[in-house]
Protein backbone atom coordinates (compact mmCIF):
# COMPACT_ATOMS: atom_id res chain seq x y z
CA UNK A 1 0.00 0.00 0.00
CA UNK A 2 1.11 3.26 -1.19
CA UNK A 3 1.42 6.21 1.98
CA UNK A 4 0.85 9.37 -0.09
CA UNK A 5 1.12 11.35 3.55
CA UNK A 6 4.39 9.85 3.92
CA UNK A 7 5.50 10.37 0.88
CA UNK A 8 4.25 14.09 0.83
CA UNK A 9 6.12 14.96 4.22
CA UNK A 10 9.63 12.93 2.94
CA UNK A 11 8.93 15.22 -0.15
CA UNK A 12 8.52 18.47 1.80
CA UNK A 13 11.51 17.96 4.35
CA UNK A 14 13.65 17.39 1.68
CA UNK A 15 12.99 20.19 -0.57
CA UNK A 16 10.52 22.80 1.63
CA UNK A 17 7.84 21.89 -1.25
CA UNK A 18 4.07 21.81 -0.06
CA UNK A 19 2.56 19.67 -2.28
CA UNK A 20 -1.08 18.15 -2.45
CA UNK A 21 -1.93 14.44 -2.29
CA UNK A 22 -3.13 14.70 -6.08
CA UNK A 23 0.67 16.32 -7.10
CA UNK A 24 2.49 13.41 -5.11
CA UNK A 25 0.13 10.63 -7.15
CA UNK A 26 0.85 12.65 -10.36
CA UNK A 27 4.35 13.14 -9.66
CA UNK A 28 5.27 9.34 -8.45
CA UNK A 29 3.03 8.38 -12.25
CA UNK A 30 5.11 10.76 -14.52
CA UNK A 31 7.93 8.98 -12.76
CA UNK A 32 6.64 5.20 -13.23
CA UNK A 33 6.39 4.92 -9.27
CA UNK A 34 2.88 3.81 -9.53
CA UNK A 35 1.17 2.52 -12.51
CA UNK A 36 -2.14 4.31 -13.99
CA UNK A 37 -4.46 1.56 -12.02
CA UNK A 38 -2.71 2.91 -8.97
CA UNK A 39 -3.52 6.08 -9.49
CA UNK A 40 -6.62 5.58 -10.53
CA UNK A 41 -7.50 3.84 -7.17
CA UNK A 42 -10.39 6.16 -5.28
CA UNK A 43 -8.91 4.32 -2.02
CA UNK A 44 -5.06 5.69 -2.68
CA UNK A 45 -5.59 9.55 -1.18
CA UNK A 46 -6.48 9.38 2.54
CA UNK A 47 -9.66 10.77 2.98
CA UNK A 48 -10.08 10.37 6.84
CA UNK A 49 -11.44 8.08 9.37
CA UNK A 50 -15.38 9.15 8.96
CA UNK A 51 -16.55 5.61 6.67
CA UNK A 52 -14.84 3.84 9.20
CA UNK A 53 -16.04 5.49 12.70
CA UNK A 54 -18.69 8.30 14.33
CA UNK A 55 -15.99 10.51 14.93
CA UNK A 56 -12.64 11.97 14.30
CA UNK A 57 -12.50 12.63 18.42
CA UNK A 58 -9.49 10.58 20.09
CA UNK A 59 -11.26 9.75 22.86
CA UNK A 60 -11.31 6.80 25.42
CA UNK A 61 -13.70 5.64 28.35
CA UNK A 62 -12.31 4.20 31.20
CA UNK A 63 -14.99 2.44 33.29
CA UNK A 64 -14.60 0.95 36.76
CA UNK A 65 -14.05 -3.30 36.23
CA UNK A 66 -14.48 -4.07 40.38
CA UNK A 67 -17.99 -5.45 39.44
CA UNK A 68 -16.66 -7.78 37.27
CA UNK A 69 -14.65 -9.35 40.06
CA UNK A 70 -16.65 -11.46 42.34
CA UNK A 71 -13.95 -13.52 44.25
CA UNK A 72 -11.57 -12.56 47.08
CA UNK A 73 -8.09 -13.03 45.24
CA UNK A 74 -5.84 -16.59 46.92
CA UNK A 75 -2.27 -17.09 46.67
CA UNK A 76 -0.56 -20.16 47.08
CA UNK A 77 1.49 -19.53 49.74
CA UNK A 78 -1.60 -17.92 52.02
CA UNK A 79 -1.71 -19.88 55.38
CA UNK A 80 -4.97 -19.81 56.70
Amino acid sequence: MINLIYIRAAIRERTGQVLTLEEVRDLLLEEGLITHKEAADGNLIFRGYDDFFETDVADKTVEPVEYLIDVEPSYENDED
